[in-house]
C-alpha cells in the first residue's frame, strides 16, 4: 500500500474511494491528484462550474452542485474544504451513512505520517515560498510530494507525488487550519491580519501561531524573522533559525544588487556564503528565498543545490505572472487580495516599468476585507495612473452585511490621492480596457477571485478573436 494511505491509518479499503466537498479550489484539488496518483477513486463537489472541463479529463467524478446523492455508492472517506459548513447536505448524508468525514487540513495531517512534512506558514507569500522550496528540493534530488495553493510553473499544478522522505506542504492560518499539521519543520512568513472575519486584530493571528507550534514535535526546525521569534516565545527545545537583513540573524543577507531581480548574497554561517541571482522580482521574492536558503542549509542541503535551485525557478501561476505583450501592452496577473500584497506587487511593476505608464485592475476578494483594510487598499494603489474596480468578489459571506456602496468608497478615496479610478461592470470590462490601453501601458490585474478572466477576454478582444 502506499505510505500515504496506510499513513491515514484503518484498513486498506478504509481510503479507497475518497470524495471531496469544495474540490474546486487549489489545494482540494491538488488532494484529489495527489491521491488519484496513488490508486485512490477520487469524486467531489463544488459550485464553481468552470472546473467541470478540468475534472472531466482528469477522469474524476464531479457534480458543480452540493447534494446528499453526489456521494457515490463505496465511498469510504469524505473530505470538505474549511469553506463548506456542517450543515452541507453531503457533510448531513456522510454522517447518515457513517462514513468518517475530515476537514481538508485534517486529512492533510494524517497524509504526512510517515513523511518528514515541511510546512509552510504566514499570511502572505506561502505559495511561492513552497514553489521556491521545491525548486531546490528537486535539484538536490530530494524527490517530494507536494501539495501547494496555487499552480506552480515547473509543474504546471499545485501537486506533486514524490518517492522521497519529505512533503512539501502549504499551512494556512484561516479558520485555524494549520493546527492540523505537525511538521519536523516549517517556515514562517510573516504574520498579519488577513481574515478579520476570524480575528478580530493581529494579536489573535499571533497566538494562533503560538498554538501551531505548540504542536510541533522537539527539535523542529523553525524559520522567520527575529522579531516573529520574539513574538512567539517558549519552546526552547526547537531549532529556531533567523533570517534577514540585520545583524543578529542567523542567516543574513550581506549584499543585494539590482533593481527589480536581484542579485543576493548570504551569509549562512561564519565563512559560509551562498550567492544567487533570483529569476523572480520584487522585495517580497528576496524575502521568500531567504527563508528557504535557512531551511534549506539547516536540513543539510548543500549551497550548491540551494544556489542552483533559486536560480532555476520561475515562479508560480497569479503570482506577478506576465502573460503577454499584446499591442505594446504588458500584461501581468497577481493574487493580490491584502494591501500589503497589491503594494508590493503594484511597486514591483514600477520598478521593472519605470518610464511607462501603469494601470492597476482591481478585483476585491471579500466584503468583510475591503471594509475592515478599507484604507490600506486605497493607499496602495498611490503612483497609479488609473485604477479600474470590478465587482466585489464575495465568498464565504453576506455581502448584504455590509454598506452597497463599498465599491463607491474605495473609489473616492483612491481618487483622493490624485489617481484616477474607475468602476467597471465585469462583462463590459474587456471591451472597455481593449479600447482604452495604449501602446507601451502596463497592465497589472490583482485579486484572489475571477479577474483573470477579464485578462484572457481582453486579449482575445485585441486580437480580433471575440467582438468587443
Amino acid at each position: 500500500m502506499d505510505p500515504f494511505l496506510s499513513a491515514v491509518g484503518g484498513a486498506p479499503n478504509d481510503h479507497s474511494a475518497v470524495h471531496i466537498v469544495g474540490i474546486g479550489g487549489s489545494a482540494t484539488r491538488g488532494m484529489a491528484s495527489l491521491l488519484q496518483c496513488q490508486g485512490v477513486r477520487v469524486s467531489g463537489s463544488d459550485q464553481d462550474a468552470a472546473m467541470r472541463d478540468w475534472f472531466s479529463e482528469k477522469g474524476i467524478a464531479f457534480h458543480c452542485d452540493h447534494a446528499a446523492g453526489n456521494i457515490p455508492a463505496g465511498v469510504t472517506t469524505v473530505v470538505h474544504s474549511r469553506a463548506v459548513g456542517q450543515d452541507n447536505p453531503e457533510i448531513i448524508e456522510a454522517q447518515r451513512r457513517g462514513i468518517p468525514v475530515y476537514a481538508y487540513s485534517e486529512y492533510l495531517g494524517r497524509l504526512g505520517i510517515g513523511k518528514k512534512t515541511i510546512a509552510v506558514s504566514g499570511t502572505h507569500g506561502k505559495t511561492s515560498t513552497t514553489a521556491l522550496l521545491l525548486s531546490v528540493f528537486l535539484e538536490a534530488d530530494q524527490d517530494p510530494s507536494l501539495i501547494a495553493g496555487g499552480d506552480i510553473q515547473q509543474l504546471e499544478a499545485g501537486w506533486r507525488h514524490g518517492e522521497g522522505d519529505h512533503f512539501l506542504v502549504e499551512a494556512c492560518e484561516f479558520q485555524r487550519a494549520f493546527l492540523d499539521i505537525k511538521p519536523e519543520a516549517a517556515i514562517i512568513t510573516n504574520i498579519d491580519l488577513d481574515h478579520p472575519e476570524i480575528y478580530r486584530n493581529r494579536s489573535e493571528v499571533v497566538e494562533t501561531f503560538r498554538d501551531f507550534i505548540s504542536g510541533f514535535p522537539r527539535q523542529s526546525v523553525v524559520i522567520c524573522s527575529p522579531e516573529i521569534r520574539s513574538e512567539l516565545g517558549g519552546r526552547e527545545d526547537l531549532r529556531w533559525v533567523t533570517c534577514g537583513r540585520t545583524e543578529d540573524c542567523d542567516v543574513r543577507i550581506i549584499h543585494e544588487s539590482g533593481q527589480a531581480y536581484s542579485t543576493v548574497e548570504w551569509e549562512l554561517e561564519k565563512s559560509v556564503h551562498l550567492k544567487a541571482k533570483l529569476q523572480v522580482p520584487g522585495d517580497h521574492s528576496v524575502e521568500n528565498a531567504t527563508k528557504v536558503v535557512a531551511l534549506c542549509h539547516a536540513i543539510g542541503i548543500s549551497p550548491e543545490h540551494i544556489q542552483s535551485g533559486l536560480e532555476k525557478f520561475q515562479g508560480v501561476a497569479r503570482r506577478f505572472e506576465s502573460r503577454e505583450v499584446l499591442q505594446g501592452t504588458h500584461w501581468i496577473e497577481d493574487y493580490a487580495h491584502h494591501p500589503q500584497e497589491v503594494e508590493a506587487t503594484l511597486r514591483t511593476a514600477q520598478s521593472l516599468f519605470s518610464e511607462n505608464k501603469i494601470h492597476a485592475l482591481f478585483q476585491p476578494h471579500q466584503a468583510g476585507r475591503l471594509s475592515a483594510f478599507m484604507d490600506g487598499f486605497s493607499k496602495s494603489f498611490e503612483g497609479m495612473d488609473a485604477v479600474f474596480l470590478l465587482p466585489i468578489y464575495s465568498v464565504r459571506e453576506n455581502i448584504s452585511d455590509f454598506p452597497e456602496d463599498l465599491l463607491d468608497q474605495l473609489r473616492a478615496k483612491i481618487e483622493e490621492q490624485g489617481v484616477h479610478c474607475k468602476i467597471l461592470d465585469f462583462d463590459t470590462a474587456p471591451g472597455f480596457l481593449a479600447g482604452t490601453l495604449s501602446e507601451g501601458d502596463v497592465l497589472v490585474s490583482l485579486g484572489a477571485g475571477n479577474v483573470d478572466q477579464i485578462g484572457t477576454r481582453t486579449r482575445e478582444i485585441a486580437r480580433g478573436v471575440i467582438p468587443s
